[in-house]
């Protein structure tokens, strides 16, 4: 039997685009169009009975009296404890119209400008879990931590696992990572090395962070969830010479707060750069950060952990390390974004990393020779010729602007 789910939309074109692309599922799902003015009041009445999932295309433009229609009708919508699962596709919506949404009802929040196939049926299978599939059954602990409903894994390490999680306090979903052995003491210390990296920071630049604790043995923390994704995903379509500046800018900003708290991150690679629906970035994973201020606490020189591709000379030597270490990981970033591929590879880590030691500096194509300076200043071999701070290439950005 087919899941059956209800449209509800303002405009008739898109309705009947977004009713085909479901069907284009499969047999698994049967999608009905309604307008969203006729349904209004009447969405609170609707029940599972009515459907297995109810979509709502809203918009969230802020209005002259500062109110939007999207939030007016969520707030108008009454919804009942036999409510179907609500998906919001957003559209002029914000990373504050999606908390909203998210604490008025809704079950999930996908802005319609990053709508693909691939995140529309994923957000469907996560609206459904709990109707489609018992947990247990999906290959996911049913209790791994109390009061977290896993929903699927989103990733993992040799020494983590990253689910996706409904937090019943909460009331939403958020980022569950998992330690994968309560007798790892490595492990359990970085997850406490994040926690208290990201406690101090507390900054929109930097991951929420709701939860931490251990559980069996095994620590945890909850943090918030970036349906948007990561730079990584991002990376695998072309990215324009203005946005990859724009990213750039923003990482530095991110970069900023982190060093002036006195914190190295140490692990700055695409996929611990989040992004949010209005394009900020923000810094994930400080399981690897240093405190400059109490260095002894967090890890020790002549430890080599981090990702090769993205290692500056100095922490390839396991030497000491300060932010602008970081600075050349984003150097490397800002050439992949620049120019599709990353300027050191090799058939081995070992490899890689005596690139980063020896090889030249990366030189850009000629149409982008004008940057050039930039990757000079974040990819200088000796740290004291790369910028000084974040602030100071945030500095020069400006200028150059």
């Amino acid at each position: 039997m087919s899941v059956r789910i209800l449209i509800l939309a303002n405009d008739p074109q898109y309705s009947r685009w977004l009713q085909h692309r479901i069907e284009t599922f499969g047999g698994a799902f049967t999608a009905l169009l309604r307008d969203l003015a006729s349904v209004h009041s009447g969405a609170r009445n609707l029940t599972r009975l009515d459907c297995d999932l109810l979509i709502a295309v809203l918009d969230f433009r802020i209005n002259e009296d500062e109110s939007s229609a999207g939030l007016l009708w969520l707030r108008d919508t009454v919804r009942s404890t036999d409510a179907p699962p609500l998906l919001v596709i957003a559209e002029n919506g914000d990373e504050l119209s999606a908390v909203q949404a998210l604490r008025m009802g809704a079950t999930d929040y996908l802005p319609r400008t990053l709508l693909t196939a691939d995140r529309l049926v994923s957000c469907l299978h996560r609206c459904l879990v709990p109707t489609i599939a018992p947990l247990g059954n999906n290959g996911l602990p049913r209790d791994l931590v109390p009061g977290y409903t896993l929903l699927k894994k989103l990733g993992e390490s040799t020494r983590a696992q990253v689910f996706l999680a409904h937090s019943t306090a909460l009331g939403r979903n958020v980022a569950l990572k998992v330690s994968r052995d309560a007798n790892d003491a490595l492990s359990n210390a970085a997850f406490q090395r994040e926690y208290a990296a990201i406690k101090l920071l507390r900054h929109p630049a930097v991951v929420d962070i709701y939860d931490h604790g251990v559980h069996e043995g095994c620590e945890y923390i909850a943090m918030e969830y970036f349906p948007c994704g990561d730079l990584r995903a991002r990376l695998q379509n072309p990215i324009s010479v203005p946005q990859s500046l724009d990213y750039l800018q923003r990482i530095a900003t991110a970069l900023a707060v982190v060093h002036r708290a006195g914190i190295v991150h140490r692990d700055l690679k695409p996929p611990n750069i989040m992004l949010r629906e209005n394009s900020q970035a923000v810094l994930i994973d400080f399981g690897l950060a240093r405190n400059l201020q109490n260095e002894a606490q967090w890890t020790q020189v002549g430890t080599l952990q981090g990702s090769p591709y993205y290692m500056s000379p100095e922490q390839a030597q396991g030497l000491q390390l300060d932010g602008r270490s970081d600075l050349y990981g984003l150097g490397i970033i800002l050439f992949e974004m620049l120019t599709g591929y990353r300027p050191f590879t090799g058939s081995t880590a070992v490899e890689v990393l005596q690139k980063h030691l020896d090889a030249p500096l990366p030189v850009l194509p000629a149409e982008l020779a004008h940057h050039q300076p930039l990757i000079n200043g974040l990819l200088a071999k000796d740290p004291s010729d790369r910028y000084g701070s974040a602030d100071d290439l945030l500095r020069a950005l400006a200028v150059a602007a």
